[in-house]
C-alpha cells in the first residue's frame, strides 16, 4: 500500500531542504585574510589607507580611501607605564563604495609609544553594510608622541 504525503508534511519537508541547503552555503563562506596599514598623525583625521590581502581580492573591502577618528576615551593612571584607549574609527573607501567602523582597544606603552590592540568592526555603510571583521594591530612610532604606523591584520566575512 502507498502512502501519501500530505500537503503540509511535504511544504515542511521542502522548508527543511531549503533551509539546509541556505545554511549549509552560509556556513561554506569562509573568513577572508585583510591586512590594513596606515601612517596616523595622532589627533588629527583624513590619513589614507591601503587594504589588501584574500578579502580585497575578493571585493569584501576596498583597497584605499581614508580614516577619521570618531572618538577616543582614555583610562589608566596618569604616570603610569601603560595606558589603554578605547578608540572608534571611520574608514571611508576612496571609490564611494561605503565606510566600516572599527573598535579598538588600545594598550599604549607610554615611554616607547609601541601599541598593541584588539579590533573589531562594528557598523558600517554602502557595500558594508553587514561586514564582519576583527583582528589585531601593531603600531610602530613613525615620530614617538606624533605619529605611528598602525597596521591591522584579520579576518573579514
Amino acid at each position: 500500500m502507498k502512502r501519501k504525503l500530505r500537503p503540509a508534511a511535504f511544504s515542511a519537508l521542502i522548508a527543511a531542504v531549503f533551509l539546509a541547503g541556505t545554511a549549509s552555503a552560509a556556513l561554506a563562506a569562509q573568513p577572508l585574510a585583510i591586512h590594513i596599514e596606515v601612517d596616523e598623525i595622532i589627533a588629527t583625521s583624513g590619513e589614507a589607507f591601503a587594504a589588501s590581502g584574500p578579502a580585497v581580492d575578493a571585493g569584501l573591502v576596498c583597497p584605499s580611501g581614508t580614516v577619521e577618528d570618531l572618538s577616543t576615551k582614555v583610562s589608566g593612571p596618569p604616570a603610569g607605564a601603560f595606558s589603554i584607549l578605547h578608540v572608534l574609527k571611520r574608514f571611508n573607501c576612496e571609490d564611494a563604495s561605503g565606510t566600516f567602523d572599527i573598535a579598538l582597544t588600545v594598550k599604549l606603552n607610554n615611554s616607547t609609544h609601541y601599541t598593541t590592540a584588539s579590533w573589531r568592526i562594528v557598523a558600517g555603510t554602502g557595500d558594508y553594510a553587514g561586514l564582519h571583521a576583527n583582528g589585531l594591530l601593531a603600531g610602530t612610532p613613525i615620530v614617538p608622541g606624533v605619529s605611528i604606523q598602525d597596521v591591522y591584520d584579520g579576518m573579514v566575512h
